[in-house]
């Protein structure tokens, strides 16, 4: 083999180079329409890319007020390609001026971002992160440094209502109303969705908005997977103040297993003054999950110091999956 090398290319497309055996392919870099500012690549110096990853530096998240630049799309046969990989995206960033980059995140937190860190040995599920077991290790030793975890639980769907009664009903007497997704209206339903979405989630952390179209564009392709009542939306005088939306776990369906159902996002206004709002929320999807036949839930992909991680600890969820975001100074 010859030399290796360190190529950046500008733009986001993928040049016509092929990977070597040991890549997991194309179709796990980050794609085009993700948008990254530059593509690195250490290549074998002749065709063959060892190792690649995206790099953004516009429209970034801001870390303690200081905007940062972001690795994604990460793919390496080995550590040594690896550890050149992400020096030479790391000098090229700081030669940008940044002081941050984080990772592996293709430019923000609506994309893909996060490694599987710690497993159970369960399945993956649909939407989930994943990569080869070696890659943090890789990460870590390049420099980089955990930044914040997150985790995904399994929890079993046995009937048992761990919200007060008296909660409910208190929420129901303010007027909160939950209902289905409408699917005639569902361009409509997604408009509500998204400004409420930016609502909740502006205190997130690595926030950015996502504009209107970016979000309908990404969930209109997924418009034949989604089942209305497994969206639930909460209103009060006719305006939305929470949601939660939950996916059947398709790839275990394709695998020929019993799927489970995916809480993956819950929203609640913070401006609706609702608490227990989200309880409700998630408790009656339980309740229609588990009527329409499904024994088991996944509350997934919940930062550390999400406040539902309480519902899933009532609920006595079991992790079955830990993932890190990790940051280097430059």
């Amino acid at each position: 083999m010859n030399q290796a090398s360190f190529l950046l290319q500008p733009g986001s497309q993928i040049p016509g180079l092929e990977p070597v055996t040991g890549l997991l392919g194309p179709h796990h870099l980050a794609p085009a329409g993700d948008l990254p500012d530059a593509r690195a690549y250490v290549t074998d110096g002749k065709d063959f890319i060892l190792a690649h990853a995206a790099l953004w530096w516009t429209d970034t998240p801001k870390l303690d007020g200081v905007p940062i630049a972001t690795i994604g799309g990460f793919e390496a046969v080995d550590e040594a390609s690896a550890a050149m990989l992400l020096a030479g995206a790391a000098n090229h960033l700081k030669s940008l001026g940044f002081q941050t980059v984080v990772g592996p995140m293709n430019g923000n937190t609506w994309r893909s971002h996060r490694f599987v860190v710690e497993s159970d040995g369960t399945s993956p599920f649909l939407l989930e992160p994943r990569n080869p077991a070696p890659y943090p290790e890789w990460w870590e030793t390049a420099g980089f440094t955990l930044l914040s975890s997150y985790s995904s639980s399994s929890l079993p769907l046995d009937g048992q209502a761990t919200m007060a009664a008296a909660l409910r009903e208190r929420l129901l007497r303010s007027g909160v109303v939950i209902r289905p997704l409408d699917p005639a209206r569902y361009d409509e339903e997604l408009r509500a969705i998204h400004a409420l979405s930016l609502r909740s989630f502006a205190g997130n952390f690595l926030y950015t908005p996502l504009e209107e179209e970016g979000f309908m564009e990404a969930y209109r392709k997924v418009r034949d997977r989604v089942d209305p009542d497994l969206v639930r939306i909460s209103e009060r005088d006719r305006q939305p103040c929470g949601f939660v939306f939950a996916i059947p776990d398709l790839e275990a369906a394709a695998r020929g297993e019993k799927p489970a159902v995916i809480v993956k996002t819950l929203a609640v206004d913070p401006a609706a003054r609702c608490a227990g709002l989200g309880s409700l929320l998630v408790e009656e999807i339980h309740e229609l999950a588990r009527a329409k036949g499904y024994t088991e839930a996944i509350h997934a992909l919940q930062h550390q110091s999400n406040t539902s991680l309480k519902i899933t600890g009532r609920h006595h969820g079991h992790m079955i999956r830990r993932y890190a975001l990790f940051s280097k100074l430059l």
